[in-house]
């Protein structure tokens, strides 16, 4: 009775095994098949922090590529890019953890430890702290402060604060 399941464990191993090959293969034989003419790419990298996501199409030989091999040895896997046919065109794709270019320029106000901090992206996203002020959360107005806890104090900078702290303390006097 041993012999009968290890026969048949044994042909569904070798079963599986070349269903993985033939796959291989398959994929090799697709991926070493010339682009046709004119075959468009399009390269898109989303950004998880900002939500952004920027595209941009070319073709196969602006790229100087003439098959999906070619084309993955310039938009490496270890570097995140998944490549696919996707009907007419060919897309590039990967997920970076990180802000986009427009998104990672710009700061707004948050809290850390306290204090009032630059935070690095729009305000609600956290793409990190820029740097502590020594400006405490608790000696902000009310409505600045809850906006602050939250991250949403969207003012690009502590001297840009500043004056509106000296505008508010002007107007109670």
């Amino acid at each position: 009775m041993g012999k009968k399941y290890y026969r048949l464990l044994l042909l569904l191993l070798l079963i599986v095994v070349g269903a993985g090959i033939f796959h291989l293969w398959q994929e090799q034989l697709v991926a070493r098949r010339p682009f046709p003419d004119g075959m468009n790419i399009l390269i898109k990298t989303e950004f998880t922090l900002c939500g952004h996501q920027e595209q941009t199409e070319t073709t196969a030989v602006d790229l100087k590529v003439s098959n999906l091999r070619d084309l993955r040895a310039q938009f490496l896997p270890q570097e995140g890019w998944r490549s696919r046919y996707e009907g007419e065109q060919v897309v590039v794709s990967r997920t970076l953890d990180d802000l986009c270019q427009k998104c990672s320029v710009l700061t707004h106000l948050g809290e850390k430890g306290g204090f009032v901090a630059v935070v690095r992206g729009p305000a609600g996203v956290d793409g990190g702290i820029v740097r502590e002020t020594k400006i405490r959360v608790d000696s902000l107005p009310a409505e600045l402060r809850k906006k602050a806890e939250k991250g949403m104090l969207d003012i690009p900078d502590e001297e840009t604060l500043r004056h509106i702290l000296d505008s508010l303390e002007e107007d109670e006097i």
